[in-house]
């Protein structure tokens, strides 16, 4: 099951964005104010979780409404906390999605939308869920860029392809004594060794089109640039 998480980033991503993501996906999960994402979208989402102390009252009402239209068959789960809980939304959006997946029996890849701009805390959170969730090798797609999670548990490589050519490529180590291999980029490395949150990968060129990164050890968000 290929899941998309549209997060509540107060600066959400462009709606073509959303729209071509859910397109992509067999579910759609609005997290919180996510959904207000989704309605200026035009997508229908498959299903809601969240406190609901960021999405706003039309955008919940609508969830609400398109609920109740989708009562049956293909219902859409409606999964609500409070807003004094330990975890935040986009983390319970990821276990929600997990559940799903689990229901349906299927393995679960998901992509992750409008989680980045906004508060520079919540930012950095979005990439502490991504690393607890890098089984699933996830990825959060922007508007400005695409970044995936490659660790030993999900996956390991990313073959860049020929899209990728002259553009800029960066990564950041998520766990210290991270291991990343690159070739096809401008500057090369060979299980290079690397600490959390170094600035060692900033800034590299694509130049082949069977460019790839390998991440061998550790935890590893791989930035490709638009």
């Amino acid at each position: 099951m290929r899941a998309l998480l549209v997060a509540g980033s107060p600066a959400p991503s462009s709606s073509a964005l959303v729209s071509r993501l859910s397109a992509e996906s067999d579910l759609v999960l609005a997290v919180d104010r996510g959904a207000d994402a989704c309605r200026a979208a035009g997508v229908v989402p498959g299903a809601f979780c969240g406190d609901a102390d960021t999405v706003s009252p039309d955008g919940l009402a609508w969830v609400r409404d398109q609920a109740r239209r989708r009562e049956g068959e293909n219902e859409m789960p409606i999964r609500l906390f409070p807003p004094a809980k330990d975890d935040t939304d986009l983390s319970l959006g990821f276990s929600c999605a997990r559940e799903l997946a689990a229901e349906r029996d299927e393995a679960l890849e998901v992509t992750v939308t409008c989680a980045s701009a906004g508060r520079m805390d919540h930012a950095l959170a979005v990439f502490g869920v991504l690393t607890k969730n890098a089984d699933l090798a996830p990825r959060l797609v922007e508007d400005e860029f695409e970044c995936r999670i490659l660790a030993p548990v999900g996956a390991t490589t990313w073959e860049l392809g020929e899209r990728a050519l002259g553009r800029h490529f960066s990564f950041v180590a998520l766990a210290d004594d991270t291991c990343v291999s690159e070739t096809g980029l401008r500057w090369e490395l060979d299980h290079f060794r690397v600490d959390a949150l170094r600035d060692r990968g900033i800034s590299n060129v694509v130049d082949a089109p069977d460019a790839r990164v390998t991440c061998h050890e550790g935890v590893l968000a791989a930035f490709l640039i638009s």
